[in-house]
């Protein structure tokens, strides 16, 4: 009988552990927009012109101290450390099957709040694109797993429905990324601005692992000292980055939206101090100092449990997405 009561006790407990650890803590939404900012008088018609799904699986972080003349006399070289820390035991493939999946239920949270999904052909067909429209867009589905605009970042599409995506490059006078985000975010406006027959929605997420691990405290005091030092933790969660945008209004998760359990937390870091030489080398009729540049490289790997990380980010971004999109009705009724 003891035996018994003692084996359903530790069922109890690990099934208890196991709840927490799966569980999605509480999720503040917070509101980019227009202080009025209300869809009642909008179509009750959602448009995905856009749903990206960002996986970081790796983060390079650098810093350099420029030498030179010290305060005190004496001169110091340069000192640069740097850290590559990347994720290891994920399938590229299942990512992509995961953003699929991430869509479908997407696509059910609308409709079960009331709204229809509008054609993309509405969004391509708008006025704002149409201008010269081949060479800046392009109507296409997910191809599977690309490289992201960080380094590190798997990038996915939902290959499942095509989306409004702009050509990486269109003008060779300016420089590429820059001039292609001001490109887009000002078409997105205009067809947010026209009168249109559907609610235009945009969803970008990011699901980080790494982080930079350093204060600013420490930062600044390194600075004055001249090292160079640079750190990385662990941390899993739909970045406070991720946004899904209903015409004028961004909707965000405050702090993100953390999973516990996923990664073991951990800390890593490279550093290295400036060579000096205060006193100089005396050489009669004149003195001479001398320094060396320094540099330390430190590389990571972190391995990750890949079932817990997939259902940990499914939690993590179905959580987000179903919030951001209960805000947004909240303001349609």
């Amino acid at each position: 009988m003891n035996r018994k009561l003692w084996l359903f006790m530790l069922v109890a407990m690990f099934a208890g552990l196991t709840l927490k650890a799966q569980s999605v803590g509480e999720i503040k939404v917070k509101k980019l927009g227009p202080a009025n900012l209300n869809y009642r008088k909008s179509p009750k018609r959602v448009a995905i012109s856009d749903f990206q799904v960002n996986y970081q699986t790796a983060l390079t972080l650098e810093d350099e101290k420029k030498g030179g003349k010290m305060w005190r006399g004496g001169i110091k070289g340069d000192a640069k450390a740097s850290l590559t820390v990347v994720l290891d035991g994920l399938n590229p493939d299942d990512l992509q099957k995961l953003t699929n999946q991430l869509y479908a239920q997407y696509v059910n949270d609308l409709k079960a709040q009331g709204f229809e999904i509008a054609s993309i052909d509405e969004v391509w067909n708008h006025n704002a694109f149409v201008k010269n429209r081949e060479k800046r867009w392009e109507l296409k589905a997910g191809e599977g797993p690309e490289q992201g605009k960080a380094f590190g970042v798997i990038l996915t599409r939902p290959s499942t429905q095509k989306f409004v995506v702009p050509l990486k490059t269109f003008d060779k006078n300016k420089p590429g990324l820059a001039s292609l985000a001001d490109y887009v975010e000002g078409t997105e406006n205009k067809v947010v601005n026209q009168k249109r027959d559907f609610i235009w929605n945009k969803v970008v997420i990011e699901v980080t692992v790494f982080e930079d691990g350093q204060g600013e405290m420490s930062k600044t005091l390194n600075r004055h000292a001249g090292s160079a030092q640079v750190k990385v933790e662990t941390n899993f969660k739909v970045n406070e980055a991720s946004t899904n945008r209903f015409d004028m209004g961004t909707f965000m998760a405050r702090g993100g939206v953390e999973i516990q359990d996923v990664l073991e937390r951990q800390k890593f870091e490279a550093g290295m101090n400036a060579d000096r030489d205060k006193l100089g080398t005396d050489y009669g009729v004149l003195r001479v100092w001398s320094v060396e540049d320094r540099e330390k490289t430190n590389f990571a790997t972190v391995v990750c449990d890949p079932s817990k990380y997939l259902k940990g980010a499914e939690m993590a971004v179905d959580a987000f997405l179903k919030s951001t999109v209960q805000e947004m009705a909240a303001k349609a009724n």
